[in-house]
């Protein structure tokens, strides 16, 4: 019984509540933005820096001591950085872009769960600037078994299968196309922690649309759930096809989200957390407003240069105009 006992106790997987752990994981994460790193974690801690890394960010078994370590040490420094950031955003208004968790945002990320939980084919599509890429990318960091792929104008049949390969942990073999492909398959098949998130979707049908295809025989084949994440031209490819490419068959499949990007009003009411003059928080919102230029995206890399500008001051009209001016003069 004792024998027993210790055996459990020394157990090197950790088996709490899976939310406790999750927290506890986020937390990890987030006082990085404070500059606490896992190295300095791990020197108060006593615990292996690699073993943080690995616990917070791949989802990997912690022992019973480690957890109750990380435990404390996040619960002692929480507790001083929380007022002294409410504090600081009181005097200074905030001084830094965090994740703005629009409802559209929010919206988006139960479509996002809604695709991995029922296994679905899904696609994204939005203007530029709505938020697509962060919603990807926030999905992936929640999600350790998410593949996130930036598709490109040159990627082949063999460059996408070696981008979900790598993603996913998978070992291919050296042979040709479909030898390739019969590995992929065999190496998800099983694999329910696995999906594939491909931004820039568009890209993909350049050279042939058998990419495309490709994900659709990988959904089909082994239920890998798939999101397909574009412009307005992605959805023009779906419907209309690529040339004398038929698309059909994955048009049919599809579940779709389309954003519509972020209301001014909306906007005004996330500005109220800076320190902003009432035209220049109306700019701002008519800038983040407009899907047409580059919307959100474009709202964060101009709010961004003034943050920087202001240096903890007021944020004005004029320095509007000029952060707008300038991104305006380098991004061309």
């Amino acid at each position: 019984m004792a024998e027993a006992l210790h055996q459990t106790e020394s157990s090197s997987i950790y088996e709490r509540d899976s939310r406790s752990l999750d927290g506890l994981r986020a937390s990890l994460r987030n006082l990085q933005v404070y500059g606490i790193t896992y190295a300095k974690i791990a020197e108060a801690t006593g615990v292996n820096r690699s073993t943080i890394s690995q616990f917070a960010n791949n989802n990997e078994p912690m022992t019973y001591a480690n957890v109750d370590k990380l435990q404390a040490y996040v619960a002692k420094r929480e507790a001083e950085i929380v007022p002294m950031a409410s504090e600081l955003s009181k005097q200074q208004g905030q001084q830094t872009i965090g994740l703005w968790q629009t409802e559209e945002y929010q919206a988006a990320m139960g479509w996002m769960h809604y695709v991995w939980d029922h296994r679905k084919m899904g696609v994204l599509v939005g203007a530029p600037g709505t938020g697509k890429t962060t919603i990807l990318k926030q999905f992936q960091r929640d999600v350790p078994g998410a593949v996130y792929i930036e598709a490109q104008p040159h990627m082949r049949c063999k460059d996408l299968f070696n981008a979900i390969a790598d993603g996913a942990g998978i070992q291919l073999g050296k042979g040709n196309a479909y030898e390739r492909f019969a590995s992929l398959l065999d190496g998800l098949r099983g694999r329910s922690d696995i999906m594939i998130l491909v931004d820039e979707a568009e890209y993909l049908h350049k050279w042939d649309a058998d990419k495309f295809e490709y994900l659709r025989k990988i959904w089909d084949n082994t239920g890998t759930p798939v999101v397909l994440c574009g412009t307005n031209a992605l959805e023009l490819l779906l419907t209309r096809g690529a040339g004398r490419q038929n698309l059909a068959q994955l048009y049919r499949r599809k579940y779709e989200l389309q954003l519509k990007g972020i209301t001014a009003k909306a906007i005004m009411t996330h500005l109220r957390q800076y320190n902003l003059t009432t035209d220049a928080a109306t700019m701002l919102s008519e800038i983040g407003s407009d899907t047409q230029h580059g919307g959100l995206g474009n709202l964060v890399e101009i709010l961004e240069l003034c943050l920087e500008t202001a240096a903890g001051g007021p944020i004005d009209a004029d320095m509007v105009r000029s952060a707008k001016k300038y991104k305006l003069m380098y991004t061309r």
